[in-house]
């Protein structure tokens, strides 16, 4: 008998957009089908992430998934973030248990900037990355592309578009 919650949709889900500064984090649930921004967690660099600020959102909204956004240009090769982006998502999913997903982030930023305003971010830049986070969990629940699994990211996928760029 197949299993039944291996093909149901999570109905919480944390969304996050990955950046070597500032990570932004946002929350959805599935019976709204969008996300709304949580906050911005900045690092100290590439490889020194506030994993313990990362676990406490988890523990704390206790979503079924992670959803994290993937960069890919028009032409859907990799960005040269996208090796650390993968390595991140793989971290997440070894220290939370939860399966991680990637969608297409493509001009989720310019999408954020347009929902916020020149004012807000302004006043605190933070507020993009967070509304990025946004609004890819809102083009997962869109599902305009279908999500892959970071299991499913090949390091060769990501090496290969670094070297043809």
């Amino acid at each position: 008998m197949p299993d039944a919650s291996a093909s149901r949709v999570p109905q919480r889900v944390l969304g996050f957009d990955y950046g070597e500064w500032r990570i932004g984090v946002a929350v959805g649930d599935a019976r709204l089908e969008s996300g709304r921004p949580l906050t911005t967690l900045h690092n100290r660099n590439a490889d020194q992430i506030d994993w313990e600020a990362v676990l406490a959102l988890v523990d704390e909204w206790r979503p079924e998934a992670l959803v994290l956004g993937w960069p890919v240009d028009d032409e859907g090769r990799c960005y040269p973030v996208a090796a650390a982006i993968r390595r991140f998502g793989n971290r997440l999913r070894e220290r939370t248990g939860l399966p991680v997903r990637v969608v297409d982030e493509r001009l989720s930023s310019e999408q954020a900037a347009e929902r916020l305003g020149p004012r807000a971010i302004d006043r605190d830049r933070g507020r993009l990355d967070a509304m990025a986070a946004a609004v890819i969990l809102d083009t997962w629940f869109e599902g305009r592309l279908p999500p892959r699994s970071i299991e499913d990211v090949p390091k060769s996928e990501v090496m290969t578009d670094l070297a043809g760029s």
